[in-house]
């Protein structure tokens, strides 16, 4: 007898507000799906991407963040911090192929048992029409993802957001808003691409080619990223394959 799927779905809330606000809606008896298991953070800004990639790797079918309004946050803007993080990481979920609807960031006091059993109620709907998550599947894009939001580029850039955007600098100038997140975005999809790129050649060392059949990304493309990780010393040339040259992790790295 075939059974529905039931989505596993792995939850950080905040101390102060979402955990709160889960705690009141057992108290008050209100009726969710119990699909989630929850790790209580002391604030949202607390929550890496990378936990949460670890937690689809593990096999978990979806990721639910939940955290204090905006403004109301108990470390100032901690929650201000995280969604820049998770606006990132939902850019490279929708580029990886696993999309951002693997993962849910929702604000809620610790007053809110309604909205924040509401929330749960729909993400779990939403993920169960997803169907699971399988990190098999996704094992390169998984290992591509962690890969990149480790990098200390894509760290720096979500970290100095706010203060190139929101205050003045020396010469009482700000960044375009705008022109920064198409910052952002072209260094996701750089870092994520090369990052897929140096999970393969890990393994084994590779052509353009074949790195480009792997990846699914043109061998334009394959070669400029190669360029890049040979500039930083992270990629080199280790021998050829009839008249394909090979390219191999550096002994460096």
């Amino acid at each position: 007898m075939e059974t529905s799927f039931q989505p596993k779905i792995l939850a950080f809330l905040c101390n102060w507000c979402a955990y709160a606000g889960a705690d009141l809606a057992g108290v008050s008896r209100l009726q969710y799906p119990p699909n989630i298991r929850v790790i209580r953070t002391m604030c949202s800004g607390r929550v890496d991407p990378l936990f949460v990639i670890r937690g689809l790797k593990e096999g978990f079918d979806g990721v639910f963040i939940g955290g204090c309004h905006i403004g109301d946050c108990h470390y100032q803007d901690g929650n201000v911090y995280t969604l820049r993080r998770m606006d990132m990481l939902a850019n490279l979920l929708d580029i990886s192929g696993i999309g951002r609807d693997r993962i849910r960031l929702v604000w809620a006091s610790a007053a809110e048992a309604q909205p924040y059993a509401d929330s749960v109620t729909d993400f779990t709907a939403s993920i169960t029409g997803l169907g699971p998550m399988a990190p098999e599947r996704h094992a390169l894009a998984l290992a591509g993802l962690a890969r990149s939001l480790a990098t200390t580029r894509l760290r720096w850039l979500v970290g100095i957001d706010r203060q190139v955007t929101e205050r003045d600098n020396v010469y009482h100038e700000k960044t375009d808003p705008a022109h920064f997140q198409r910052v952002i975005q072209e260094a996701v999809e750089t870092e994520y691409q090369k990052a897929m790129i140096q999970e393969i050649i890990s393994q084994a060392p590779a052509t353009v080619r074949e790195l480009s059949e792997k990846t699914g990304l043109p061998v334009y493309a394959v070669s400029l990223r190669l360029n890049d990780l040979e500039r930083n010393s992270q990629v080199e040339l280790s021998g050829h394959e009839g008249r394909s040259p090979l390219f191999a992790t550096a002994a460096a790295c």
